[in-house]
């Protein structure tokens, strides 16, 4: 695959996230606009004052941190390796990502504490992958909704990532494609057929793998495996 369709595919994928920046960023800049005010018509005592202070910057903060965040992971590079957290590099992205795999009642169900440890590889093309795989199975459950659920652990000197999903599952003839490039099940223009593709290139890239398969119980899971050094 051509290093360019990676930084294509990363582009559309971001570029399809704005709306969900730009929702979130509203939001907290609604709570600085509104406590600016209520500062502006009362005047406020020093508690009062102060609290309000609080909740601004706090609100500032967020908005920081989604727009660091977005502007660090979209960029388009040359593959760079460094040593990195992927727990800290999937929660960055969960900053800015969030509201978009929430859509159409999926609920995230992630790990309650992060797995220490790191990975000598991209760490944007790793977040490129753990987005691709997130989103993948978010957009499977986009007409009835359910739990998509992210595992990390580690056994020995590899790392696996597990994204496990609540829809339809892969029919045997989708199967043999699922990673061929530009096919795609959905329509719309929002839909490359690029995702997975890319996903499992970066993978390898990487040292690692990508394998799909179906549930017993219904859905779909996606492991990522990655040697840790």
């Amino acid at each position: 695959m051509d290093r360019n369709r990676v930084e294509q595919y990363r582009l559309a994928l971001f570029g399809r996230m704005v709306m969900g920046v730009a929702h979130e960023v509203d939001n907290y800049l609604s709570v600085i606009l509104g406590f600016a005010e209520l500062i502006q018509i009362t005047g406020g005592g020093e508690k009062k004052t102060l609290d309000s202070v609080g909740k601004i910057f706090n609100a500032g903060e967020k908005i920081n941190n989604i727009v660091r965040h977005f502007s660090q992971y979209v960029r388009p590079h040359g593959p760079t390796r460094e040593i990195f957290s992927p727990a800290e590099a999937v929660a960055e992205c969960l900053v800015f990502a969030r509201y978009d795999l929430g859509r159409s009642n999926v609920t995230l169900n992630l790990p309650e504490k992060p797995l220490s440890g790191v990975l000598n590889a991209d760490r944007r093309d790793f977040a490129l992958v753990m987005l691709s795989l997130l989103f993948n199975g978010s957009e499977e459950m986009s007409a009835k909704g359910g739990e998509l659920r992210l595992e990390i652990s580690r056994q020995d000197d590899e790392w696996e990532f597990a994204v496990a999903d609540e829809g339809p599952g892969i029919p045997p003839d989708v199967a043999l494609k699922i990673f061929e490039e530009g096919f795609t099940t959905k329509d719309g223009p929002l839909h490359t057929g690029m995702g997975l593709p890319v996903a499992r290139y970066l993978a390898e890239g990487m040292g690692g793998t990508l394998s799909l398969s179906n549930l017993p119980a219904g859905g779909c899971k996606a492991v990522l495996r990655i040697p840790g050094n």
